[in-house]
């Protein structure tokens, strides 16, 4: 089984990592594969630059996705989904 964590973002610049190693340490040990999908929705702050520097210093499967504009949660979600 995979678990995929789906984390909408919206000007969470100083929040990113924190998060992205908060959960990677709960995930350790928990026996399944996962993956963590951060959705950048459309921030006004340095979230998605933050975001792309984590995903290449990551060791644990990243996804990043961002919209061009604030969509809501929800939308972020979603889109995480797919």
């Amino acid at each position: 089984m995979k678990l995929s964590l789906i984390v909408p973002c919206y000007n969470e610049a100083e929040n990113v990592r924190a998060f992205h190693d908060a959960a990677v340490k709960a995930f350790e040990g928990c026996g399944y594969d996962y993956e963590l999908v951060f959705v950048d929705d459309g921030s006004r702050d340095a979230t998605l630059y933050n975001l792309k520097k984590l995903y290449a210093e990551s060791k644990v499967p990243m996804k990043v996705i961002s919209f061009s504009r604030n969509f809501g949660k929800e939308s972020g979600i979603y889109a995480g989904l797919q």
